[in-house]
C-alpha cells in the first residue's frame, strides 16, 4: 500500500472524478450539485487541501484520501475496490506517516476529524471501527 501526491500522478483527475460521481448524492457535505469535469479539474488546481493522496493497492489506484488544514480526513475507495480492507488498511498508513497540525483554540482541533454526511452509516461504522467517535453535530441553514 502506498499514498501518493495527487499532484505527482497524470490524470488524477480522472480517478478523483469517478470517486466524486459515485457518492451518492445525499453524502455529499460540500456542494451541491456534480460539477462538470472542466470545474473539477479547476478545483484540483486549486491546492484545496493541505494533503490529497491518492491509494495505490498493487501498482492500482484504488481511492483517495483528502485532509484539511482544520485536519479533517476524508477517504473513498471505488466501488469495485470496497470490502476489501483498503480504507482501513490506508487511512491506518496515513495515520502513521502523517500528524495533525496543532490546536488553535476555536479554529482546529489538534485531532484528526471526520465529516461524515447524516444518513452516511458506512463511513461511521468505518471511522468508529477505526477509533473515531462523535465529538459534535454540525447543522446548517437551509436555502429553501
Amino acid at each position: 500500500m502506498r499514498l501518493v501526491d495527487v499532484y505527482l500522478v497524470e490524470h488524477a483527475d480522472i480517478l478523483l472524478y469517478e470517486l466524486l460521481a459515485e457518492r451518492p448524492h445525499e453524502h455529499w457535505i460540500s456542494h451541491e450539485r456534480m460539477p462538470t469535469f472542466r470545474e473539477h479539474q479547476a478545483f484540483i488546481a486549486s491546492h484545496p487541501f493541505r494533503y490529497w493522496l491518492l491509494v495505490m493497492s498493487d501498482m492500482t489506484y484504488v481511492g483517495a484520501i483528502e485532509v484539511t488544514d482544520r485536519n479533517e480526513v476524508g477517504i473513498a475507495i471505488l466501488k469495485r475496490y470496497q470490502g476489501r480492507g483498503l480504507g482501513s488498511e490506508a487511512l491506518h498508513k496515513f495515520i502513521e506517516e502523517y500528524q495533525p497540525l496543532p490546536a488553535i483554540p476555536a479554529l482546529r482541533n489538534g485531532r484528526w476529524l471526520a465529516n461524515i454526511a447524516v444518513g452516511n452509516e458506512s463511513s461511521e461504522i468505518f471511522f468508529r471501527k477505526m477509533g473515531f467517535i462523535t465529538i459534535q453535530k454540525t447543522m446548517v441553514l437551509r436555502h429553501d
